[in-house]
């Protein structure tokens, strides 16, 4: 098949399968009040744009992974820091058409911890971090838990060693079965995405999502899985096929087989590094981190109306 032929067709079903999670009643869109970009003008402009300048994409530090609670209201993401706390998690608040200053959650700033993800539901909060595991210190990041305890947060879980192991577990995202999704590896060698579903009060055993994602000669990391489970949007590094270090990616899960992840394209990827994706309760905008390394700039949080990536 022809390439644009090819990514036709996988755009569609793309488009397929977030209208079929919006209109199953995971869109919030009246409920949220973000700006929704419009399609003319500089809704679509290459790249995205930056997105809360000034509020949640600061100068001067980095700003990772960013997830929404159910109403589009309340967000979290983690930052890298000069001075302590190091690597943290934060939360924010939209009120009034801005973004409150972020705020250290309660579970968080003692020790490096990264990658929030709110559940769909918002009853749970999943993230990464190399703090003690009963009382044992670790070397590596690990994937935990914290739940929904009144207006706050409870003490956090370890997700236990059906998900972790000796290498990294980072950038989880679940869907609504309870499904993880994450990538593993060690930075001296490379990543991979893996899911672990359900088994009882647990989790069975973690598998690789197979050659439809992960390749064995690039990374393949920062997975954001759609709350049916029906597509996977994920970063991945040194693929031919890109427009600079890191770019974005998505596959459609077609009867349990992932397919063949596609470029998301220069309407989204850049000669620069684009990661850490994730989308907004609606799914009408996709949110990323991008990174300049050469000269090093902290990272920021754009945004992006998915429906240019229909046009």
């Amino acid at each position: 098949m022809h390439r644009f032929t090819r990514k036709w067709a996988w755009s569609m079903n793309l488009l397929v399968a977030v209208s079929a999670v919006a209109m199953s009643g995971t869109a919030v869109a009246e409920e949220s009040e973000q700006p929704v970009p419009t399609l003319a003008g500089s809704g679509c402009e290459p790249g995205g744009r930056l997105f809360a300048p000034g509020e949640i994409s600061l100068p001067d530090r980095s700003e990772y992974r960013l997830s929404f609670a159910p109403d589009g209201k309340t967000a979290y993401y983690h930052v890298d820091a000069a001075t302590p706390p190091y690597q943290a998690i934060y939360v924010t608040r939209l009120q009034d058409g801005h973004w409150t200053p972020g705020e250290v959650v309660s579970f968080s700033g003692t020790y490096d911890d990264s990658d929030p993800f709110v559940s769909p539901d918002g009853q749970s909060l999943y993230f990464s971090s190399i703090r003690p595991v009963n009382g044992v210190p670790r070397e590596d990041y690990d994937l935990w838990v914290v739940r929904r305890v009144g207006n706050g947060w409870g003490t956090p879980e370890h997700l236990g060693p059906a998900v972790n192991s000796p290498r990294h577990e980072l950038y989880v995202s679940v869907t609504t079965d309870g499904t993880l999704f994450f990538a593993r590896g060690t930075f001296d060698s490379d990543f991979e995405i893996h899911q672990a579903r359900r088994d009882g009060s647990g989790y069975a055993a973690a598998q690789n999502l197979g050659r439809g994602v992960n390749s064995p000669d690039t990374w393949e990391y920062n997975p954001w899985v759609s709350p049916d489970g029906r597509f996977l949007i994920f970063a991945s590094l040194w693929r031919p096929e890109g427009y600079g270090l890191g770019d974005l990616y998505v596959s459609i899960n077609l009867g349990g087989t992932w397919m063949p992840a596609v470029n998301l394209g220069p309407s989204v990827n850049t000669e620069k590094d684009e990661f850490h994706p994730s989308m907004s309760p609606d799914l009408r905008r996709l949110y990323f981190v991008r990174q300049t390394w050469d000269p090093f700039t902290p990272s920021d949080f754009y945004q992006f109306d998915t429906r240019c990536l229909w046009r």
